[in-house]
């Protein structure tokens, strides 16, 4: 990049003029640099699976990579088999029914979705809730978004939970979307039903779209819990899940997004990102 600014009279678009290198990009570097020096590093950073996938998945995977058939370019939205499959698992898990046709998107991962969530909603200069501590992706697409960004400070004297009272000190007339990310990343911090009800609840009554991002509900877990199991959660709610935490299977996320399925359906074709994850889960 800063070869282009010096050689040409290209230059990059203004959104990026505040993006740094990935927080965990770097913090792998170090790593890295430590172990090569002699150092047995225990890294807690990307939560990259340490174990294979159930042998079970590793013989799909085999069986149908063998398939003539099985190498093209999957639907936009996934196929139905796999959308179908999302959504039992949601009903044995977590008790909560998903059309399978309309109300679930398959991804590649996180960052496509938070992407995707975050285009189709934020005009530039549109508020978003960030919390801190938290993902950093969440801080890094809303400034390519060119969102305005308020973060809300979770602290161990409230539990690593949203301050409602707080955030409500702020301007929220603008804001459309906070993200939250329960069971909490990097905190631990489990869900709850009582907090996700409060989410709701806040959500509808400053009409913000609450995206729970929620890879960690089977981690240390007996009950898992998602957002959408509060009624009345799927009229303001999107949540996002993953198979490469529950299930050490990588790539393979999607998300839940029952009133706005069209939308974020339609920012997907826009940027022809296929999905490419014939996966049987």
């Amino acid at each position: 990049m800063q070869n282009l600014q010096k050689h040409s009279d290209i230059c990059p678009a203004n959104r990026v003029s505040q993006i740094k290198e990935y927080y965990f990009s770097k913090k792998l570097k170090e790593v890295a640099d430590m172990n090569a020096k002699g150092l047995d590093v225990i890294s807690l950073g990307i939560g990259s699976p340490d174990r294979p996938p159930h042998i079970r998945t590793i013989d799909a995977l085999c069986e149908d990579s063998r398939k003539e058939d099985a190498h093209g370019y999957q639907p936009y939205i996934g196929i139905p088999a796999l959308r179908e499959a999302f959504s039992d698992w949601y009903k044995r898990w977590y008790g909560v029914e998903l059309n399978p046709k309309t109300e679930i998107q398959p991804l590649i991962g996180s960052k496509e979705g938070i992407l995707h969530i975050s285009l189709a909603f934020l005009n530039p200069g549109d508020g978003v809730l960030v919390p801190n501590p938290g993902y950093p992706t969440y801080t890094s697409v809303s400034k390519l978004a060119e969102a305005h960004i308020i973060n809300y400070e979770l602290t161990e004297k409230n539990g690593w939970l949203p301050d409602f009272e707080a955030i409500e000190k702020n301007d929220l007339s603008n804001v459309k979307l906070m993200w939250v990310n329960y069971p909490h990343m990097p905190t631990g911090t489990p869900a709850s039903i009582n907090l996700f009800e409060r989410l709701v609840a806040f959500g509808k009554k400053h009409n913000i779209i609450i995206v729970n991002d929620n890879p960690y509900s089977f981690i240390l877990n007996e009950k898992p819990l998602s957002i959408l199991s509060v009624p009345g959660a799927k009229d303001i709610c999107i949540e996002m899940n993953s198979m490469s935490k529950a299930h050490n299977i990588l790539r393979s996320y999607f998300h839940t997004i029952p009133e706005h399925f069209d939308l974020c359906k339609r920012q997907r074709l826009w940027l022809c990102l296929p999905v490419r994850n014939g996966m049987k889960v």
